[in-house]
């Protein structure tokens, strides 16, 4: 399987995807074909950044779905819709990192593997961006890259909230700094999107 993905593996992961596809693309089909590529950069390569410098550090990481999110993310999606909040809720699921040691937690190396996941989406984000800038594409394509570069850098600066489960908090907790650098360019990008 590629990068080891088991099947669990690969099905949460797909079904965390769709949902999220559905919610940014605010349930409107045109939509969709033009937020597939930003989900997928931004959701997947996160999960798998998690997951790939959790393993780097010897531990065993897995992808798993949470059904709670997974509903929460539909329902705030559909009000969305109907009522026209602009909140999405992305918490779908996330990579858990079993150690051989319950209970014992490096905060340093926990916090790299979770910059890593806010990291990724910045990159994406920017590399989307510089194309956009400086590549001249058709629309369809240039709409690909625009929602790519927007939630990468949405999923960033949502990830990167200090609040315990995200990412921000376990960064926070590891190195104050490299979370406030690291959040405020996440809303920064964000806001010029």
């Amino acid at each position: 399987m590629a990068l080891g993905l088991r099947k669990q593996e690969l099905e949460d992961l797909a079904i965390s995807f769709i949902v999220l596809t559905l919610v940014f693309s605010g349930f409107e089909l045109r939509l969709i074909p033009y937020v597939v590529l930003g989900i997928f950069t931004a959701f997947v390569f996160h999960e798998i950044a998690h997951r790939q410098v959790a393993r780097r550090y010897g531990y065993y990481a897995i992808y798993r779905r949470w059904d709670t999110g997974i509903m929460l993310a539909l329902l705030m999606g559909i009000l969305n819709k109907l009522l026209g909040f602009r909140f999405i809720f992305a918490a779908v699921g996330a990579v858990q990192v079993y150690s051989l040691y319950t209970g014992w937690e490096d905060r340093e190396v926990h916090g790299k593997i979770s910059i890593a996941g806010p990291a990724t989406n910045i990159l994406v984000g920017i590399i989307a961006l510089v194309l956009l800038s400086f590549v001249k594409v058709s629309y369809i394509l240039w709409a690909s890259l625009y929602y790519t570069a927007l939630i990468n850098f949405r999923l960033a600066f949502f990830n990167l909230l200090p609040i315990p489960p995200l990412d921000g908090y376990k960064v926070l907790r590891w190195n104050p700094g490299y979370w406030a650098v690291a959040i405020g360019i996440a809303f920064l990008l964000q806001s010029i999107v």
